[in-house]
């Protein structure tokens, strides 16, 4: 039998405590104590260890609630769902940098009362995992013998393993913070300074590399490395920051390996971000709001599939676009519950591999298109037909995706940028960043064409 849930209830009313108390009872939850103080509450927490606190903001005792729901999550980890009756601005601001996991507003039904309840639980659960996954990815970056280096999308140093401290000749504290060009001096074969191309990595999405590098460090020692930098991308496919490798030598096994594990490690990170919205949406009313919620976590869920996919390649720099398609189409044909016996797609994949960054721009307008014929092309529909080829001619790689739904509507085909619809123009922005051209058209449906160039130019 699953162990019932731990919570321990801190209301300075006793009433409203007591009463409380009773339907948590009812509800099948093991009450571990009602106390109307933090001092109280703070000790129950050592001898019961609650898996969940109910905390009313304004208590009895030195301590207020939000005081002690910072004390508990410090101290115990210990999340809290705050019970209040009003809050002013200054009071929820207070509240919200202790991180809560809801709040209930006095008076609350039995059903409210279980569904903040097991929501707190579950998004407590994921927070968790989540954590136990970041502590494990720094774990691993801290044991590779390459130096490792990331920035936020300002090029300011978040995270250096203890490699990239001894190539620098920086503590991880001393780099937190400023600018990875200026912790990173570093020299060409000539002993010319080189600089690296930070900026352009950040604005073109594109990896580069150098080999023969110097680096210096305070005291004046050089280390031979290889230098990679890459651009870290969020699900609009937007440089977020960029990730900084070392190699010593020539080696490449260990940066190999290394990449794919951050690859396997993001993709179970964007899992939980999924689980997460999910969960969220579970509990939207608002069917539009809903609908947004499904269609973020459907292109977190696209951006997963293609660090899976390079997790499983032995080249890190392409993408197998073949199996990283098939993947995708299965996802969606899965998540809109689109009947394969009655809804044909043809797949013509001619150029089976593609650079890294290419494929996902390329998959994620392949997501937001195919969304598109499944909530709009083929609304009302029993059946219908899907067409997505891809090949390489002259030195562009052209792509085309089409159904023979009921098409687009003439205000889109004219000013596709300004359509209204969040999908099309995330198309534009992954267009931008290929450097193509896009051309749309209905043709017995809707017909989308896109060329975009082999090789771009750093």
């Amino acid at each position: 039998m699953l162990t019932k849930p731990k919570i321990l209830v801190v209301e300075d009313e006793i009433i409203v405590a007591v009463n409380l108390g009773q339907k948590l009872k009812k509800l099948g939850y093991d009450l571990v104590g009602i106390t109307s103080s933090g001092e109280e509450a703070i000790q129950k927490a050592e001898e019961n260890h609650p898996d969940l606190v109910l905390m009313d903001i304004n208590i009895e005792g030195n301590l207020d609630g939000i005081q002690t729901a910072e004390l508990l999550r410090n101290r115990f980890q210990t999340p809290v769902i705050y019970l209040t009756a009003y809050a002013d601005e200054n009071t929820l601001n207070r509240a919200k940098r202790t991180q809560p996991l809801g709040y209930i507003v006095k008076p609350f039904e039995s059903d409210q009362l279980r569904s903040s309840i097991e929501v707190a639980l579950y998004k407590n659960e994921l927070e968790h995992r989540n954590r136990k996954n970041e502590e494990s990815l720094k774990s691993t970056l801290n044991q590779m013998e390459s130096g490792i280096i990331t920035t936020d999308e300002n090029g300011l140093v978040l995270f250096c393993n203890p490699m990239a401290e001894k190539i620098a000749g920086l503590s991880y504290a001393e780099s937190i913070g400023l600018s990875l060009t200026k912790i990173l001096k570093l020299e060409d074969s000539n002993s010319s300074p080189y600089t690296l191309p930070l900026s352009d990595v950040l604005s073109s999405n594109q990896t580069i590399e150098k080999n023969g590098i110097f680096a210096i460090d305070g005291i004046g020692n050089k280390t031979v490395v290889s230098i990679q930098i890459s651009p870290i991308l969020n699900t609009e496919g937007k440089s977020s920051g960029s990730i900084t490798v070392l190699r010593l030598g020539e080696s490449d096994n260990t940066n190999q390996s290394y990449l794919k594990e951050i690859h396997h490690r993001i993709k179970n990170n964007l899992t939980v971000i999924s689980s997460l919205l999910s969960m969220n949406a579970s509990n939207l009313k608002d069917q539009e709001t809903l609908d947004i919620f499904k269609d973020s976590q459907h292109r977190i869920q696209a951006v997963a599939l293609l660090h899976e996919v390079l997790y499983e390649n032995h080249d890190l720099s392409s993408i197998s676009f073949d199996l990283y398609v098939r993947k995708l189409t299965d996802l969606l044909f899965e998540v809109y519950k689109i009947d394969r016996s009655k809804f044909k797609l043809v797949l013509d994949i001619q150029t089976p591999k593609i650079p890294s960054e290419m494929g996902m721009n390329c998959a994620l307008i392949i997501n937001e298109l195919l969304t598109n014929s499944f909530k709009h092309g083929f609304k009302d529909r029993e059946s219908g037909s899907i067409l997505i080829r891809f090949s390489l001619n002259d030195e562009r790689y052209f792509l085309e995706v089409k159904d023979d739904g009921v098409g687009l509507s003439d205000d889109t085909l004219a000013q596709t940028r300004n359509s209204g619809s969040l999908g099309l123009s995330l198309v534009d922005s992954f267009v931008k960043l290929l450097r193509g051209k896009l051309g749309l058209e209905n043709e017995n449906g809707c017909k989308v064409t896109l060329s975009f160039p082999a090789k771009h130019e750093t």
